[in-house]
């Protein structure tokens, strides 16, 4: 095996990126029902179990993306040791799971605090992307360097389409988000708006899954 430690560090960020797909479905559930309740009328039972509901599945996508984002920072420090490039993802990760940990306990409250968690999940969404750059251009290199230009070129093409629906989930984020604050939206829209977010955020992580299935299995042959 030519790059065992490249090989060890990506298996460990494969099995992160199936928990953060997890945290991804869970934080997907909880932001719409939390819309869902914030919509309906004050002192609703249903509203407020709702609410309630959203509150406790925010908080367990939140601690889930930290475990993950520890288990990719072990992963890309392990994989840094045969590709260089890759050690870029290190300090992003870190950021982005704190960031992302703290705003789920602001993503249902308005005014100041439902502002803060807009920022702070805006920010680890920025930074999740940075890390997608690093580790997918760390693995192009691993595959360069493993003769599979066939790697290489998905990577490119898998890279572009990840870019590209990051800044999508971003922008329907905020939008979301900012109607749902300043009732600039309807209900029906705000829902909508945060479906396609964490539809986007899903499709992400399996693409990321995807190459990175393939690129363990290429460092597992050489």
């Amino acid at each position: 095996m030519k790059f065992p430690n490249a090989a060890k560090g990506v298996k460990k960020i494969f099995n992160a990126e199936i928990i953060s797909l997890i945290a991804a479905l869970i934080g997907g559930a909880g932001l719409i029902l939390g819309l869902i309740g914030a919509s309906q009328e004050t002192g609703d039972s249903v509203g407020t179990t709702l609410l309630a509901v959203s509150g406790a599945l925010l908080i367990v996508s939140g601690i889930a993306l930290l475990v993950a984002g520890i288990m990719n920072i072990i992963g890309f420090i392990q994989a840094a040791k045969d590709e260089e490039g890759i050690k870029r993802a290190v300090l992003c990760t870190l950021f982005s799971a704190l960031f992302a940990f703290v705003a789920a306990f602001f993503e249902n409250q308005t005014g100041f605090l439902g502002g803060l968690g807009t920022v702070l999940s805006s920010i680890a969404t920025v930074l999740n992307m940075l890390v997608a750059i690093f580790m997918i251009g760390g693995l192009m290199n691993l595959s360069a360097k493993c003769n599979r230009p066939d790697m290489v070129k998905r990577g490119h093409s898998i890279l572009t389409t990840i870019v590209v629906s990051y800044l999508i989930t971003l922008a329907l984020s905020i939008l979301s988000r900012f109607g749902a604050y300043t009732s600039s939206f309807g209900a029906g829209v705000i829902n909508w708006l945060s479906g396609l977010s964490a539809l986007f955020t899903v499709f992400i992580y399996v693409l990321e899954l995807i190459y990175l299935a393939k690129a363990k299995k290429m460092l597992a042959e050489n």
